[in-house]
């Protein structure tokens, strides 16, 4: 069945728990281990085993989807050639004698390709000796000795040619974006891989024209070009844009898929952080690209490379513009000024793939707007999410705290009632759509209920607070706010836009606050201006 990108991103698990590599991916990990010797900068990434489950473990063609600097190249072009020219054959096809590489040009991707090659080679004794550069004497398996036979290898610009130790013969013929490759034959035989790698530059992905150019070339020269017997594409790529052909082939369902972000979600705390390849791309290093990319307005970037998001401005419910902050102390120091509400989504369950439990706590000033100055954001135990609701109602007395009341939770309003007693501690419950019951009973979708809510958005009617950037309530806001598009919500859960659409469902009193008190001009100012 068919999947979207978004759909792949949101599978992602990195703790690939239960997973037990093939032998033929062991195999040929260990080769590049061998082959590297002591050069190898990084420790092998678990996600490099499962990149290679998905080209090597199936017969479809395999479109790889992965973040900048996870190694594609390195592992599926350079590594996965010169294994073919050391025993003659792939795990995902057998024996292979000729394949051909397409890159985005012939001085760039095609040119490093053979320098890469090259030096891996120059400076392995262990490839020297599966592929030795002079004449051997070959004796098959029936005996028989072939004095003819040269082992060794030829690069040139766009061809590479090698001969292992056992006289398996192995071409490479390489190819820019936009060149033909039709008639593609070396000694009168048809390739049967073709290793398609980054093929779309930073201006063609501007160009229809060429981008229509590029399919062509995929998708009628090299499919054609393969032998018709035995015959493998594996496509490498990070997506530039929505267009891009890489990204309508994985959603197309018709080639095997490896997708692979630099971590699960971020923005994230360090204790939440779960890495592709956390040994190359610590915490660190993706929170310093994320909080480069905010603060010089290229977040999109940040999300296109390593996350492999595309999302245009124009598609987003909730630009950054829409964004409101403010200082907590400013409003905190004046509580009388404000009357406080409570919004909640609860999930009933505490396992990893469950939802989230969000407690949202909003000042509402007399000016209309809804100030966030408290929240909370977790998967636990409703016992958890119970304690932290009476722990903000202690601190905040609102007017009223909002609890959904269908499905799972319609028992909930009456285990609150029985705590109160239990702590001595009372507030109001919100009603809506209930028939005059305690309790929120949304009406809609959840994407539907946050489009009414949105225009409180676009007329700047909603603050956060400076003080929760650093909270889980806002990282989850983040990833929600930065996948939520006219098309619909993205991002794996929607857990705390659905607690501030619960704002909609109610009708909140603005708070009498008209009387006179002495510098309400000047704080009132001061706290417009912390407004960015």
């Amino acid at each position: 069945m068919a999947k979207s990108v978004d759909e792949y991103l949101n599978e992602v698990d990195y703790s690939f728990k239960d997973y037990i590599p093939s032998e033929g991916v062991l195999k040929f990990i260990n080769f590049i281990q061998m082959a590297s010797g002591d050069t190898l900068e990084n420790k092998t990434p678990l996600v490099h085993l499962k990149m290679c489950e998905a080209v090597f473990n199936s017969t479809r063609n395999t479109a790889v989807l992965c973040h900048r600097g996870i190694g594609k190249t390195s592992v599926f072009a350079e590594w996965l050639f010169l294994y073919a020219a050391a025993f003659g054959e792939l795990p995902c096809i057998g024996k292979v004698e000729f394949a051909v590489y397409i890159g985005d040009s012939i001085e760039n991707g095609v040119k490093s390709l053979r320098k890469n090659i090259e030096y891996r080679y120059q400076n392995s004794e262990f490839l020297q000796k599966l592929i030795p550069n002079k004449s051997i004497k070959y004796v098959d398996e029936d005996g028989n000795e072939d004095d003819n036979v040269t082992a060794g290898r030829k690069i040139t610009d766009v061809r590479l040619e090698f001969v292992n130790l056992r006289g398996d013969r192995f071409v490479v013929k390489m190819y820019g974006a936009k060149t033909g490759i039709r008639g593609a034959k070396e000694y009168g035989k048809r390739p049967t891989l073709a290793i398609v790698d980054d093929i779309i530059s930073d201006e063609d992905a501007r160009s229809d024209t060429v981008i229509k150019t590029i399919e062509d070339t995929i998708h009628k020269a090299v499919k054609y070009a393969l032998s018709p017997v035995k015959h493998k594409v594996i496509w490498l790529g990070t997506p530039f844009n929505a267009k891009d052909p890489l990204y309508k082939i994985v959603e197309s369902g018709a080639w095997e898929v490896a997708c692979y972000p630099v971590c699960e979600k971020f923005p994230c705390t360090k204790e939440e952080f779960k890495g592709s390849w956390e040994d190359r791309f610590s915490y660190e290093y993706v929170k310093d690209a994320y909080e480069e990319a905010m603060s010089i307005g290229k977040i999109d970037s940040f999300y296109q490379e390593l996350m492999l998001r595309i999302t245009s401005k124009e598609d987003l419910l909730i630009p950054n513009s829409s964004l409101v902050f403010f200082n907590r102390e400013q409003v905190l120091k004046h509580k009388d000024r404000y009357n406080f509400y409570i919004t909640t989504d609860l999930a009933t369950s505490a396992k990893k793939n469950a939802d989230f439990s969000v407690i949202s706590v909003w000042a509402y000033s007399n000016n209309g707007d809804y100030m966030l100055v408290d929240g909370w954001c977790d998967k636990t135990e409703v016992s958890k999410f119970i304690n932290k609701i009476f722990e903000y109602v202690s601190i905040y007395n609102p007017i009223g705290v909002g609890i959904e009341v269908t499905g799972q939770q319609a028992g909930f309003i009456s285990w609150l009632r029985d705590e109160m007693l239990a702590k001595n501690i009372y507030f109001n419950f919100l009603s809506s759509n209930n028939n005059g019951e305690d309790g929120i009973r949304p009406t809609g979708d959840k994407f539907s209920r946050f489009i009414l809510f949105k225009p409180r958005f676009d007329t700047k009617k909603v603050w956060i607070a400076n003080e929760m950037k650093d909270t889980a309530w806002y990282n989850e806001f983040e990833e929600e706010r930065s996948k939520a598009t006219k098309q619909g919500f993205k991002s794996k859960h929607d857990d705390v836009l659905d607690s501030i659409s619960m704002l909609g469902s109610f009708d909140a009193f603005k708070p009498n606050t008209y009387g006179t008190y002495d510098n309400e001009v000047s704080e009132i100012t001061t706290i417009r201006n912390t407004v960015f």
